[in-house]
């Protein structure tokens, strides 16, 4: 187990109430039960297994994820002692730098957040959906109001008081992929991460099994839009699939590099996974009493750390671009029924997408393929011979109890 970057959980409440919102409204409610903010113990425990981890297996860089809920409902004093207390606890290392990264909503951001921000050297994201329109219809307040206005603002100050805006938003197809796109570039934001919403089988709005590609034709008509712009933001989704394409980097799925640390320090993997049911990211380990590598005792941390790319349907491992899409993102994965032994609800979205970036890269960069044995990626081909793959999902004894231990 070998992870780069820490989410710490520093407020388990939020300010919004967003109606697609895996903390809150995708059925786990093991929220209600956690501390509403972190303590300074907690803080401790943290640094201090840190700092023992580091030791064991040594980074150049190790991010610390500041994340709730809404971490900026903590007064400011907590983020001066956690960075005053990491950068004294980094002096036993001898070559890691600590970086420290923020995922807020942006509602609360002021003149000062800002001026804590340049302070620390934290650089936060602020999720934001879009277009007025689009962000409304999820990121909501507990009144039901749109926080798109509040946020817009928060945006244009931190950009204009530190120089950048990154923004994380939630892909909705039902509005115009150009016009969020442009909408983003007027904000001035110099990198958006755009996400597929984290649906599992079990709460899907579509049918998987069909060849609905709705989320495809959105991103590729995003990526034909992005690739032509000369003065193009920053869209990571797009630059991992380019460089894995053209064989610059290995197209390794992040999130597990990540480990999460609740308000209460317990031990948790992504949060994504809170959409697979009540309870399922509990390991029962805190920071307090064991290590990081204890979680993988738990079943799913063994997946998640260890055999996420690895544990695969048979359907994804016969998949011609298995190397490339490593079998999407894992909480895309999940039926209550048989775990994680399924493709992504995406399947046919990511081999649309996949084959279209495959093949425009071709056009622009002809002479890159033209020496090598790489074919160019047929999706009806991929579909038509993936329907003849056996889709039987033996469960094995890892799923078993996998699925056990969440009930």
């Amino acid at each position: 187990m070998e992870f780069d970057a820490l989410v710490v959980k520093v407020a388990s409440r939020c300010n919004l109430n967003c109606s697609y919102c895996f903390m809150y409204n995708m059925g786990d409610t093991t929220y209600k039960k956690q501390p509403k903010y972190m303590d300074a113990d907690c803080v401790d425990a943290i640094l201090e297994k840190t700092i023992v981890y580091l030791k064991k297996y040594p980074r150049k860089k190790f991010t610390f994820i500041f994340h709730g809920g809404e971490p900026l409902l903590i007064d400011k004093v907590f983020y001066r002692e956690f960075v005053y207390k990491a950068e004294k606890a980094r002096e036993q290392l001898l070559t890691t730098s600590f970086e420290y990264d923020m995922q807020t909503n942006g509602v609360l951001i002021d003149k000062e957040w800002c001026s804590l921000f340049k302070e620390l050297a934290i650089f936060p994201s602020i999720s934001v959906d879009g277009t007025e329109k689009a962000h409304d219809m999820y990121r909501v307040d507990h009144k039901g109001r749109g926080s798109y206005q509040a946020v817009r603002k928060g945006v244009q100050l931190l950009k204009r008081e530190t120089g950048l805006a990154t923004i994380a938003c939630v892909i909705n197809t039902e509005e115009d992929p150009i016009v969020i796109y442009n909408s983003f570039k007027e904000m001035g934001a110099h990198s958006v991460n755009y996400l597929i919403p984290d649906y599992t089988y079990d709460n899907v709005p579509f049918d998987p099994n069909t060849d609905e590609t709705s989320m495809a034709d959105w991103l590729i008509q995003l990526f034909d839009h992005w690739i032509a712009d000369p003065d193009k933001y920053i869209i990571p989704i797009f630059k991992g699939l380019i460089n894995s394409l053209l064989g610059i980097t290995d197209h390794e799925h992040n999130e597990s590099k990540v480990l999460v640390i609740e308000t209460n320090g317990e031990i948790e993997a992504i949060d994504s996974l809170k959409a697979c049911g009540q309870g399922f990211t509990k390991s029962k380990m805190k920071i307090q009493t064991h290590s990081f590598t204890d979680i993988l005792t738990s079943p799913l941390g063994r997946l998640y750390f260890e055999n996420s790319t690895h544990m695969l349907c048979s359907q994804c491992k016969a998949c011609p671009i298995l190397e490339i899409c490593k079998g999407g993102r894992l909480v895309h994965r999940f039926k209550k029924e048989n775990g994680f032994n399924n493709p992504s609800v995406y399947c046919r979205n990511l081999i649309q997408l996949i084959a279209h970036v495959q093949h425009r890269l071709m056009d622009i960069f002809p002479s890159i393929y033209e020496d090598s044995n790489i074919s160019m990626i047929d999706t009806s081909e991929i579909i038509e011979y993936l329907h003849t793959v056996d889709l039987t999902t033996e469960i094995n004894e890892h799923t078993k109890e996998l699925i056990s231990f969440a009930q």
